[in-house]
């Protein structure tokens, strides 16, 4: 009963990711959930890399689109940015 209680509870989300081993480019596609009495927001956010990454750092985008519970994140990035 415990594991069920704790699964109801939980942020449900569902990814998808693809990584081109040819070009080095990447992306993935995230979709989040969440009980309207955990969290409700309308807006969007665009995350762009670090200018100046420290060493071995991942260089990637972000878009996230807030949907009232309903978040939709697209990640994007390309390994060459690393250096």
């Amino acid at each position: 009963m415990d594991e069920i209680r704790k699964l109801e509870l939980n942020v449900i989300i569902m990814g998808l990711k693809f990584n081109s081993e040819e070009s080095g480019k990447w992306w993935e596609l995230i979709i989040g959930w969440k009980w309207p009495h955990e969290g409700f927001t309308l807006g969007y956010d665009f995350v762009e890399p670090n200018y100046e990454p420290i060493q071995d750092e991942e260089l990637y985008y972000a878009f996230l689109l807030y949907l009232g519970p309903l978040s939709i994140i697209f990640n994007w990035g390309n390994y060459n940015w690393n250096g």
